[in-house]
């Protein structure tokens, strides 16, 4: 029964009680005053368990959303990310803390090469940071080589593959989108058709026009996910020779709209 329902009977009863003192009924007014500070105190009570009961259905239902170990994963990713690896360019750390390195081309390809296993942890060698079909959008900041406002950016994974013989990298064909405006203010939309690659064990893409004639300069798309974190990546533009910086953006992973049919 709704503690709404209680309370009105309780009122109900009250106005018996005090209907019989008006009366002089049998009980009187002996009704009335054992009975009204009870009612008004348990009324009181129902409608604060009440509410107490719809905030822990509330935290419950959220709590249901929450993946305890993808959480704690992800906080642990961060602190690492925080900490300051001892290994050389090239290498990978055996987890947090960890003393070990090994090559990054032992990254993932099917061999326990870290003592402890992780170079083949399941969270260290998903895919799903450049899965085909996904598609990462942002903005543009141009900081140099290019003089140009702050414009939209898209990089659609058209396809990906993993060679047996090379599993510790995963081959990548891609379409980047750009739109800007020119100088006389129009609208403009190029893409560029690119090809590249991503390394398990820092996490990093990059990717190259594959004609690159076709660009105001020769550029290469660098892009690093932290760990833990997949929907997510801060990437750079360079210039392929020198490397020089031109540009950042931030690319965040667009929702599939059939997952959330």
């Amino acid at each position: 029964m709704s503690p709404y329902l209680v309370c009105l009977a309780l009122l109900a009863v009250g106005l018996v009680a005090a209907e019989e003192e008006q009366s002089g009924g049998l009980f009187g007014g002996r009704l009335r005053g054992l009975v009204e500070p009870r009612l008004a105190s348990n009324a009181l009570r129902i409608v604060q368990l009440e509410k107490h009961i719809e905030k822990l259905k509330k935290r419950i239902e959220e709590a249901e959303h929450v993946d305890p170990e993808g959480f704690l994963h992800e906080l642990q990713a961060k602190l690492d990310d925080l900490e300051d690896s001892h290994c050389d360019d090239h290498e990978f750390q055996c987890g947090s803390g960890g003393q070990e390195c090994i090559s990054d081309l032992f990254v993932c390809d099917g061999h326990d090469d870290c003592h402890n296993a992780y170079d083949e942890d399941k969270h260290v060698c998903s895919t799903v940071p450049v899965k085909a079909g996904n598609i990462l959008r942002g903005m543009v900041h141009w900081e140099d080589c290019v003089v140009r406002e702050d414009h939209l950016l898209t990089v659609n994974i058209i396809s990906t593959r993993r060679f047996k013989f090379f599993s510790a990298r995963i081959l990548i064909k891609a379409v980047m989108t750009v739109v800007y405006k020119n100088d006389e203010g129009d609208e403009v939309t190029k893409e560029f058709e690119m090809t590249g690659g991503y390394n398990f064990a820092n996490r990093r893409f990059r990717i190259f026009p594959d004609h690159p004639e076709e660009a105001a300069v020769h550029f290469v798309l660098t892009c690093d996910f932290d760990h833990g974190d997949d929907e997510r990546t801060d990437c750079h533009i360079e210039t392929e020779l020198t490397q020089h910086q031109c540009a950042t953006v931030h690319l965040a992973l667009e929702e599939d709209e059939e997952d959330d049919d």
